[in-house]
């Protein structure tokens, strides 16, 4: 087996897909005047940096303690989480003002049909997401896990 195998191939795709989703639906969000384009789009990168987080969380918590640091990175995801948490609110504030403006001023939707098309395939797309994430999550662990030894 390679280095990257399992669980954290399919991470590594769920990511690249939700990279591709971001891309696509920020840059139609931005040529349709879509605001809630735009929100999806800003929420797939909010998992995409946890997914993210959780890859490199998930690779640190295994680093074992030394002199320097006595717990070790055991803590590294919970640390990655708050970080993403902080994110996530942050964007919601910043939707939810922009969300305002737009109620006080409304403006035209350009290109309905493109918006639409590209919010639909990002539907479908975030949903083949979520069902590569729950064939690899931790519920399906219990039957035992290659990579960690469990």
């Amino acid at each position: 087996m390679g280095r990257y195998s399992g669980r954290s191939m399919r991470l590594i795709a769920m990511c690249v897909l939700s990279l591709v989703i971001f891309a696509v639906e920020i840059s139609v969000a931005y040529v349709g005047n879509s605001l809630s384009l735009a929100s999806d789009a800003f929420a797939v990168l909010s998992h995409l940096i946890s997914m993210i987080i959780g890859l490199f969380g998930v690779r640190f918590s295994r680093i074992k303690w030394h002199k320097d640091s006595t717990f070790g990175f055991s803590r590294a995801d919970v640390l990655g989480a708050f970080g993403n948490s902080v994110f996530a609110t942050a964007l919601m504030f910043s939707i939810f003002v922009e969300a305002i403006k737009r109620f006080i001023n409304p403006q035209k939707t350009e290109k309905v049909l493109l918006v639409l098309i590209i919010g639909v395939s990002g539907l479908l797309l975030n949903v083949l997401n979520y069902v590569i994430f729950m064939d690899c999550c931790y519920c399906r662990a219990s039957r035992g896990d290659t990579e960690t030894g469990k």
